[in-house]
């Protein structure tokens, strides 16, 4: 059963032909002289099918972009406001904001008002969309930093921006994360399918489908509480310290959790002696064990049938095309298998250079990330229609703890269909694919309701 740390998958790179615009709109290919990059408000930009990608600049640059008056380039601002720190501080994005908001010549009056408000409203967006900064003296300075300026600007422009823009600060600094949207779920919960005794359970008398159930609560809930943050400079790979609190927290609890649902899907399987009983637990489970080829012989052809579709959906063909398409149309709530995503994260990190060679910062390696970041978060919109059962839930968390460890696995499985023995091979249907099946295996049967 393969774990998350696999091999990296292919990430495509669409791209196209790559200019300098400079201030006198002049245009030059980036192969060329680069000579021509030498003030302060440089930016390059990819023309893709007529419309102008940044690509890189410098940080002056990018911020003039992220507030220009003519013009909301939506996909842009939340790549930046998402990844600034890769490139700057917080405190040194306020100082290029402030110096913005001031608009120095040749701006005119009327461009100025512009210029001003398009600041104030990347200020409410960035603090109370992409604000990720610890409760701490000097995140409240830069915060006050801020609340001056609106406070300044609170005669001159739009006072309901204004307005909104203090409110924010005012939460932020009592410590209070983004107002939350309500998140009701559209449908009526289905009644929880309960076995007869909650106070004795069994794996095999517990229906199917209410497992799948539980474990989408509990794995839905871990999934939820990952902050933008954590997926950032790859730190879920980073070694715990003592001086702080522990990076990316949620997400190596989901990692930890994803381990093991996997190794629980074998424990369960290889704690069983008798053949037939084996075979009923993968039924019952809907995962399969490879190399248990005379136990798989007698696997139903129905829970056959259900695991073939599976079987396409999480093939590793085309860098697992089928599955990302099928994520792509995804409506919420859904939980995608988060390894594919932390692979893709790593790849574009150790791929791209933060810098091009001219020394400008590389936003086409940050407006890679951003997707990414936000195609996970996607699935955060909306919350699962079901039923806690407490009961189960403890039974599940105490297998998922209790798991035994990969190599224990394949020794237990050994030992029950000693190698050579028969000549039955598995259903052609089957590949394995580890910890990704299970995941989606749980996900897909939820996806009956």
């Amino acid at each position: 059963m393969n774990k998350l740390n696999g091999s990296y998958p292919v990430v495509e790179v669409v791209r196209g032909p790559i200019f300098i615009i400079n201030e006198r709109s002049k245009m030059q290919d980036l192969n060329t002289d680069s000579d021509h990059i030498e003030s302060a408000d440089k930016i390059i930009y990819e023309n893709a099918g007529g419309i102008e990608i940044v690509k890189a600049g410098t940080l002056e640059g990018l911020v003039e972009n992220l507030t220009r008056p003519d013009k909301l380039d939506a996909l842009f601002n939340r790549t930046f406001l998402t990844t600034y720190k890769y490139f700057t501080s917080t405190a040194q994005l306020i100082d290029i904001l402030l110096a913005r908001f001031n608009c120095p010549p040749p701006i005119t009056e009327e461009t100025k008002s512009l210029v001003r408000l398009r600041v104030i409203n990347v200020l409410k967006q960035w603090l109370e969309h992409f604000w990720t900064e610890r409760k701490s003296p000097e995140t409240d300075q830069n915060l006050e930093r801020i609340r001056e300026l609106a406070s300044r600007a609170a005669g001159s422009l739009e006072a309901s921006a204004v307005q909104q823009l203090l409110g924010i600060i005012q939460r932020r600094l009592a410590g209070l994360a983004r107002m939350k949207i309500s998140r009701q779920s559209i449908s009526n919960p289905p009644k929880p399918i309960l076995p007869r005794k909650l106070d004795k359970l069994q794996f095999l008398k517990i229906e199917a489908k209410e497992i799948a159930r539980q474990l989408t609560i509990m794995e839905s809930h871990m999934f939820n509480k990952m902050e933008l943050k954590e997926l950032f400079n790859k730190s879920w790979q980073k070694k715990e310290s003592f001086a702080g609190p522990a990076p990316s927290p949620n997400i190596r609890a989901l990692i930890r959790y994803s381990n093991q649902l996997s190794n629980m899907t074998g424990s369960l399987i290889l704690a069983e002696t008798d053949f037939k009983k084996r075979a009923q637990v993968i039924g019952h489970l809907s995962a399969p064990i490879y190399r248990l080829t005379r136990t798989w012989a007698m696997v139903t052809e129905k829970s056959c049938n259900i695991l073939r579709p599976l079987q396409g959906l999480t093939s590793s063909e085309q860098n697992y095309n089928t599955y990302r398409e099928t994520l792509r149309v995804a409506v919420p709530p859904c939980i995608p298998f988060l390894g594919l995503y932390l692979k893709d994260l790593t790849f574009i990190e150790d791929g791209n250079k933060a810098q091009t060679p001219e020394g400008l910062i590389n936003f086409h390696k940050c407006t890679m990330l951003s997707t990414t970041i936000h195609e996970v978060h996607r699935f955060r919109e909306a919350p699962y229609s079901l039923y806690p059962v407490p009961e189960l839930q403890e039974y599940l968390a105490s297998q998922l703890q209790s798991a035994t460890g990969l190599d224990e696995l394949w020794d237990r499985s050994c030992e029950l269909e000693p190698r050579g023995r028969g000549e039955l091979k598995p259903r052609d249907f089957y590949t394995p694919t580890g910890g990704m099946t299970t995941s989606m295996v749980v996900a897909c049967m939820v996806l009956d309701d």
